[in-house]
């Protein structure tokens, strides 16, 4: 609160000697929405925490397209799911409703858009088809990717079971597990769980995660310039950075002393081939800077959302144990303990499949997305958008659109079952986004998701440490993604 105040008292100040310039530009063109204040916006009716909600509540009075001012910024929010499909997928080609990085924060920003996520353009269309044509290569979407989940699943219940019984907090194993996945891709190697490089590592890249799903974070985003002189953890984010950099170019290092040239065994080898080949290339986009980034994105956006929901999952199942015992009867039922679970069990176990596609739901690990740029000028439901216009595709709304499911506010797996039992998809369900960029990892992430949870109910019964009526399903910040609460719980062995 007293962030807050500070932050209000700052901004407010600015506004008596700017006021008015938060007022100008194209307001006039774009949707209806609630009415700004000179710089700062729509921020006080917005609120320190909670955006999403708030931008639920406003989509409920000025509908499925409306504008609010982030600082002096104007956004343009895309709520439910029919806007989101119709903007991001069914329109994104003939009217350029098109995902793109927007200038949020030029120059601090600047230095981390040289990888897949942060790029636009030519650069993004080539990055992208080379990683996924590099993934592909290395087993992405095949049995052999499987293969090294369900391995990486193995490893994690044997660490889980030294735990025998004592209440822990999950969420360390959790990131090690799914890390090391994305880990065997790009480096070709797995670390152990106690590998003090390894671990520091995966400490940063959830330093920024807690950092950017803070409010810190999302007041950074909106005022960089005010917010480098004050003192705060916004500041770790770029000091982490740059240690994440110094890991990877390490890594890379290594790589390039003892890779075979045209005998690439992992992403990084690929990378350095493509280097190679287009070092004479004056249009390339294939450089030492690139490669770091984009192995930096593959990291973050593979091992972040991906635990979170993992570790959030558990703990929804210690509220609903009801719940989390009938998914172990299924999969007793049509598993077995023999053997571990593979991604054929999935058509096997509907009511897991659908626990496991209700726990994305309900969580929405980013719930806002990522924000967009429109790359022309556009019509949108009755509304003239001009180039330029940045874009909140609020994803949580999807997810929470009581026309698609049962009850939103509420954890109910019946939101994926018809009404035989047999799982049931739905177009409203959009975790991973949708269209042209929609999550580069998003098969992967849903094999793991499934693999890890399923494996750990088939050797463990999940204990809670106090009573399910106690436990707290609230987020512990709200930013760029829905950060799981913090808790303990005890694992007895089955």
């Amino acid at each position: 609160l007293a962030m807050w105040l500070l932050f209000l008292l700052c901004l407010l100040l600015l506004a008596l000697v700017l006021q008015g310039r938060g007022l100008k530009g194209s307001q006039g063109r774009l949707p209806p929405g609630p009415m700004p204040l000179p710089l700062l916006g729509n921020l006080l009716q917005l609120g320190p925490s909670g955006l999403d909600k708030r931008l639920m509540e406003l989509s409920r009075r000025f509908g499925s397209v409306f504008t609010v001012r982030l600082g002096p910024q104007p956004f343009v929010v895309l709520s439910g799911s029919s806007a989101l499909r119709e903007a991001l997928l069914l329109q994104a080609d003939t009217s350029a409703v098109e995902v793109a990085w927007p200038p949020l924060i030029a120059a601090p920003w600047a230095k981390v858009r040289a990888g897949i996520v942060f790029s636009n353009g030519h650069l993004w269309h080539t990055l992208r088809t080379f990683t996924v044509g590099a993934l592909k290569k290395l087993g992405l979407g095949t049995r052999s990717i499987e293969e090294r989940i369900r391995e990486e699943a193995a490893a994690l219940v044997q660490e889980l079971a030294v735990t025998k019984e004592v209440p822990f907090n999950p969420l360390r194993h959790i990131r090690n597990a799914v890390a090391n996945v994305i880990c065997s891709v790009v480096f070709g190697e797995r670390y152990t769980y106690e590998d003090p490089d390894f671990r520091t590592l995966l400490d940063l890249l959830n330093d920024n995660f807690q950092i950017l799903s803070s409010q810190w974070g999302q007041m950074y985003n909106i005022f960089p310039s005010l917010l480098d002189w004050i003192p705060g953890p916004h500041h770790r984010i770029f000091s982490n950075f740059k240690k994440l950099q110094a890991f990877i170019s390490e890594e890379i290092q290594k790589h390039k002393e003892r890779r075979q040239p045209e005998e690439p065994r992992n992403f990084i080898d690929f990378f350095l081939d493509q280097m190679e080949k287009e070092k004479q290339d004056p249009r390339t986009h294939f450089y030492l800077e690139t490669l770091v980034m984009t192995t930096h994105n593959l990291f973050f956006g593979g091992t972040e959302t991906t635990s979170t929901t993992i570790h959030y999952g558990l703990l929804i199942l210690l509220k609903y144990p009801n719940i989390a015992g009938k998914m172990q009867e299924e999969i007793d039922s049509m598993v077995g303990r023999a053997r571990p679970p593979c991604l054929e069990d999935r058509d096997r176990l509907p009511y897991t499949n659908a626990v496991i596609h209700e726990i994305q739901r309900f969580i929405s690990v980013v719930p806002m997305g990522l924000p967009h740029i429109l790359t022309q000028d556009t019509h949108f439901r009755g509304h003239f958008l001009t180039k330029g216009t940045n874009i909140i595709p609020l994803l949580i709304s999807a997810h929470q659109d009581p026309t698609q499911f049962k009850d939103p506010e509420n954890f109910n797996p019946n939101n994926f079952l018809d009404d035989e039992g047999a799982f049931q998809n739905n177009e409203a369900f959009m975790p991973f986004a949708l269209g042209k960029r929609i999550c580069l990892g998003a098969g992967l992430a849903r094999m793991e998701i499934f693999l890890f949870l399923t494996t750990i109910l088939q050797h463990f019964t999940l204990c809670a440490v106090k009573r399910p009526e106690e436990i707290d399903l609230s987020p512990k910040s709200t930013g760029l993604g829905n950060v799981s609460p913090p808790y303990e719980l005890r694992l007895k062995p089955r």
